[in-house]
């Protein structure tokens, strides 16, 4: 009835063409959006809130250790960055050594190696140092009055054994029998090795005894690796010099190694040995292990004595030289 009206469908067709043109407007219509207004959606400069790349730390080997550490001077690891960072935030941390650790290690507990040198001297000394309880690595210089004896009962009380190896060093000091010198020849100086490696017993590894000069040196290194490579032995690089190239040159013949970071003893009073024991367990902290020297000095052997069986409520795990290295090859994996 409306459409028969007269007039009504004229005006229901110009309502229609109204809706139409409605419509067909508000399509074609630019948005009023920030997008037209000009950059005033947040914006970021790179001088503001970004880094350049250049900016962002290499990512170290965490695998390695932290450089000698100078008296007085407390550990530091850099943080480093694993990708851009990006206009929010920068991104996390690389896990540590110790973190990675968790996933195959049953202790993730930061690790401490202990390695007393010099053994074989003095038989009283060398049984306290060996009574010490825990993972205590024993380095037995060869061709001592007692060597032998004391790398049998330690190897009976289930502990590590190394060969202290005697290599020349810049200061002029005595070796004692079986040092590796300068001077000798490639077969002398293999020779020389292999008897101080038989004469004592149970070794799964060496480290220098003294070697300023000599670990400094790559060829006779290579002759030592070459010869450790052949026997299954590891090598820890005590660090008597800076310039030593014995890690580098481990590292490219495949024998294990490791490098000390403190030296406990190099001061024997207790406060000196308390201040460098705590520095290595701040290292392992750090960095998930530590190395550290000593020596069978009766002061050295009272602070062990008090300071080993406090380790555990530290949270940090005593271990051998071997325990260590399959600890950081399997990370490494």
């Amino acid at each position: 009835k409306f459409l028969r009206q007269p007039g009504n469908k004229h005006l229901l067709v110009a309502g229609a063409m109204l809706i139409t043109l409605a419509l067909v407007i508000a399509m074609t219509a630019k948005p009023t959006s920030q997008e037209n207004s000009g950059p005033t959606v947040a914006t970021y400069s790179l001088q503001d809130h970004d880094l350049p790349r250049s900016a962002v730390p290499a990512l170290p080997n965490q695998y390695d250790t932290p450089p000698i550490i100078a008296p007085g001077q407390e550990p530091f690891m850099q943080g480093p960055f694993t990708q851009e960072p990006s206009t929010q935030d920068l991104a996390a941390p690389e896990p540590s050594a110790q973190q990675l650790a968790i996933a195959i290690d049953s202790d993730p507990r930061p690790k401490l190696v202990i390695i007393l040198d010099d053994i074989g001297n003095n038989a009283e000394s060398g049984n306290r140092a060996i009574a010490l309880p825990g993972a205590i690595t024993y380095a037995v210089l060869p061709y001592t009055p007692h060597g032998r004896e004391l790398a049998e009962l330690a190897f009976k009380a289930n502990k590590e054994i190394m060969l202290h190896a005697p290599m020349s060093n810049i200061s002029g000091m005595a070796l004692g029998p079986g040092g590796l010198t300068m001077d000798m020849n490639e077969e002398d100086f293999i020779q020389a090795l292999r008897n101080a490696i038989a004469d004592i017993p149970h070794i799964t590894g060496i480290n220098n005894h003294t070697g300023s000069e000599l670990t400094a040196a790559l060829l006779p290194m290579q002759w030592v690796m070459l010869e450790l490579k052949n026997q299954g032995l590891f090598f820890v690089d005590s660090m008597t010099t800076s310039d030593s190239v014995a890690e580098a040159t481990a590292i490219a013949h495949h024998v294990p190694v490791l490098r000390r970071h403190v030296f406990l003893d190099n001061t024997r009073t207790e406060e000196a040995i308390h201040y460098e024991f705590q520095r290595a367990l701040n290292t392992a902290r750090q960095q998930g292990y530590a190395v550290a020297i000593g020596h069978p000095y009766p002061e050295t052997l009272s602070y062990l004595e008090q300071a080993l069986p406090t380790l555990e409520a530290q949270g940090v795990q005593l271990v051998s030289v071997s325990e260590l290295i399959k600890t950081k090859e399997e990370t490494a994996h």
